[in-house]
């Protein structure tokens, strides 16, 4: 044989050898396939390495999306052998294949997905997910997950795997529903314990913008963000510091250009910030503002405030974790100025009493028609009326706001049983009568607490309880724990816009309420101030330690910023403590004209004018001013009613009765209201204090004796109430005159020939 012949021979046989193992790998990957398609595959696969010189097993992703874009009807196949044989798991973004169902039988064979899509929609479907979505929007993206992941098996699904597809499907022209789905497969995955959390809507809108960042010098930039990360503060409050922290760096970059840094600020520069912000302007060393309708205006007091405190508390945390050297106290150089606070006090931002009772009615008679139903024209044109929560959820929720007093982040987070019922007896009546306690999860200023509330909230809770599907324990964001929510539908929290936005402008609509007023906008937070101020003002009214517990506030001083006495209270209770007449009394007075016509009273010979003390009559006529009127059972002026003097007053003919109001002393008064030893001190001190007669009461026996007033009454209208019997009898207008009858004057000649004499009468 010719070595030549046989050399040829031998490296044809080495090049069938190596054919063959190029060939092997694409043969045993097709080998599932229909035969014809394989071949086809194949013969595309290997073209593409002769023509480039390159195999398939080097090639990277552009590569085979290149092939796979150029090989027409076989585009599919391609994508499925560059996935087994080049391992590009993600091929099938690249070359933008939407066949997601048959990309996957050729890659893991027919059907060998099933049981992870089927898993997936029973679990969404027993949410209670639309089901016209989990074919062709859940199902796609979780084909594409398990593509990405190169595994059928829902485990085998990374954390890390899901964030990155979420955020390159993000704001992607057609691909929204695909991103869509992929966060439904997120909460199935957080209710297995594959991933620890679910993902959110809003997970690309994490963090500080980019154009707000931008007009930031660099340098404070990165102080700020460094502070970001390690504050230990609210979520909403850290946001609010932060850009107010970034308006302290424009402001520095625009008044002092050297000195940029935190570490620089010295006293003068902190001090000069604090005098700047009192005369800024909205919108000023804001940045990018997107909101400009107040531009160029005032800030007010509490936007200052806020730029002050914020500003304060960056300096102070980072004087506390040691980043930078104290060049000055920020307590002190930073504190809100005296004028400032001034303007800032507790102004509750209520809800007149006749919006509020228009919006409880409104919300207790909230049906399915009055909210806004979801789905598209096409759906709602056809009969389609579901809204997109039922209503059974969205009256516990109307429920609990208008008589829970509770933060709408508190709503969101109540716990399934979060309904606890009792009973009790009324100390009065003795009648038992139902309790509904609320439990309150754990809020920025108190831990987890019960509140007593109208048992239609617990009425309308369980009747969203008795329909509510299997929903999956939710983390709780305060607490870090798993728990079930009450507020849960499709396996995700309700909305935090979703009152506002959505069910609270239903009830201003039905109700007819305008949705602002002289305080701003009517807010769900506003119902919170509303309920506290009417529990303040009821009749059996709450004190300010029980509406502090109710509302779980930390500090009293808090619940001056909810609650409020109403003029009309304040005015009642004014009018209650009745403060001119507690020390105002009215006394009858009688009147002897027959002295005044004879002249007997002008020449002093017979009193005219006697005060009715009850016992008896003070003949003094400046008795007003007498400081013994409690004390004066034996001064001259004295006339007991049941003496002859006395008797005869009370049949004598020409007797006018008459009012007169007598200013009391507090020791007067004390006495009139039963405080005996406010009479014993009284008659102690005016015991050497001359009478209107002369003597004292020591030296006329009576620093012991008390004579009650009890002729002295409350008001005048309470001693007509009681005392006079005729329309025409009036206060300071004397009634009809004492006829003369043949009685009277028996009793007077009786009087007048007794053995008694008027002088000297005990």
């Amino acid at each position: 044989m010719n070595p030549a012949d046989t050399g040829q021979a031998h490296t044809a046989t080495m090049a069938r050898e190596a054919l063959f193992e190029l060939m092997r790998p694409i043969d045993d990957a097709v080998r599932e396939w229909p035969r014809k398609t394989g071949r086809a595959a194949r013969n595309r696969v290997l073209d593409a390495v002769r023509a480039r010189g390159l195999s398939y097993q080097s090639r990277d992703e552009d590569t085979w999306a290149e092939v796979s874009a150029a090989a027409g009807p076989a585009r599919l196949h391609i994508a499925a052998l560059g996935h087994l044989l080049g391992g590009h798991h993600r091929l099938h973004h690249t070359a933008g294949i939407n066949q997601m169902h048959r990309l996957a039988d050729l890659v893991f064979g027919p059907g060998a997905t099933g049981p992870a899509l089927r898993e997936v929609e029973q679990t969404l479907s027993s949410w209670q997910t639309s089901p016209h979505l989990l074919e062709w929007q859940v199902g796609n993206a979780v084909l594409d997950a398990l593509l990405s992941a190169g595994s059928p098996c829902l485990e085998d699904l990374p954390d890390t795997l899901v964030r990155q597809l979420v955020a390159e499907y993000n704001n992607v022209a057609g691909l929204n529903s695909r991103r869509r789905g992929l966060i439904k497969l997120s909460r199935v995955l957080a209710s297995k314990g594959t991933i620890p959390a679910p993902l959110h809507s809003n997970e690309g809108k994490a963090g500080p913008r980019s154009d707000m960042l931008s007009t930031v010098p660099l340098q404070w930039a990165e102080w700020a963000l460094r502070w970001r990360k390690f504050s230990t503060h609210e979520p909403g409050t850290i946001r609010s510091m932060f850009s107010v922290i970034l308006i302290a760096g424009r402001w520095a970059a625009e008044k002092h250009a050297d000195v940029i840094a935190p570490d620089q600020w010295s006293r003068d520069m902190a001090a000069e910030y604090v005098a700047d912000t009192m005369h800024a302007t909205v919108g000023q060393w804001a940045g990018h503002n997107r909101n400009r309708s107040r531009f160029g205006q005032p800030i007010c007091p509490g936007g200052r405030a806020a730029r002050i405190d914020s500003i304060r508390g960056f300096f102070c945390d980072l004087i506390e974790w040691e980043w930078i050297k104290p060049r000055f106290d920020p307590r002190r150089v930073m504190s809100m100025p005296l004028s400032l606070r001034a303007q800032m006090g507790p102004n509750p931002r209520i809800i007149d009493d006749a919006s509020w009772a228009k919006l409880m009615a409104a919300g207790l008679t909230l049906n399915a028609e009055d909210l806004k139903p979801c789905g598209s024209g096409r759906a709602r044109e056809a009969g389609w009326k579901a809204t997109y929560y039922p209503v059974e959820m969205v009256r516990a929720m109307v429920g609990v706001w208008l008589f829970g007093g509770c933060r709408v982040d508190e709503i969101r987070r109540l716990e399934l049983d979060c309904v606890t019922w009792d009973q009790a007896t009324d100390d009065t009546t003795g009648e038992p009568f139902t309790i509904c306690l609320l439990h309150i999860p754990q809020n920025k200023t108190s831990r987890p607490f019960n509140k007593p509330v109208d048992p239609i909230v617990g009425q309308l809770i369980d009747a969203w309880k008795l329909i509510r599907p299997p929903q999956p324990d939710l983390i709780d964001r305060k607490t870090g724990q798993k728990r079930p929510h009450l507020f849960c539908h499709r396996g995700q929290l309700v909305g935090k816009d979703y009152l506002n936005h959505n069910i609270i402008p239903v009830l201003f609509h039905k109700s007819g309420v305008p949705q602002a007023d002289s305080h701003g906008a009517l807010t769900s937070h506003r119902a919170r101030a509303a309920i506290a101020t009417q529990l303040l003002n009821a009749r059996e009214s709450l004190t300010v330690n029980d509406l502090q517990q109710w509302l779980g506030h930390k500090h009293p001083a808090s619940t001056r910023y909810y609650a409020e006495i109403l003029r009309r209270t304040l005015t009642a209770a004014y009018k209650k403590a009745d403060y001119f007449a507690r020390n105002v009394r009215t006394i009858q007075v009688l009147i002897d004209r027959e002295s005044i016509l004879t002249g007997a009273a002008a020449d002093g010979e017979q009193p005219w004018k006697y005060y009715d003390l009850g016992e008896g009559y003070c003949s003094y006529d400046f008795f007003a001013k007498c400081p013994h009127r409690l004390a004066c059972a034996r001064c001259p002026f004295y006339v007991p009613k049941q003496s002859a003097r006395g008797q005869l007053l009370a049949v004598k003919d020409g007797i006018d009765q008459m009012l007169e109001q007598l200013n009391l002393t507090d020791d007067e008064r004390e006495a009139l209201e039963g405080d005996r030893e406010a009479v014993g001190t009284l008659a102690e001190r005016l015991a050497d204090t001359p009478t209107p007669a002369g003597p004292t009461p020591r030296e006329l026996g009576t620093t012991t004796s008390f004579i009650p007033l009890s002729q002295v009454f409350n008001s005048t209208l309470e001693y007509q109430e009681n005392r006079f019997t005729q329309p025409n009898e009036q206060v300071g207008q004397a009634p009809k005159k004492q006829q003369k009858n043949p009685e009277n004057n028996r009793k007077i000649a009786q009087i007048s020939a007794s053995e008694h004499t008027f002088d000297g009468e005990p």
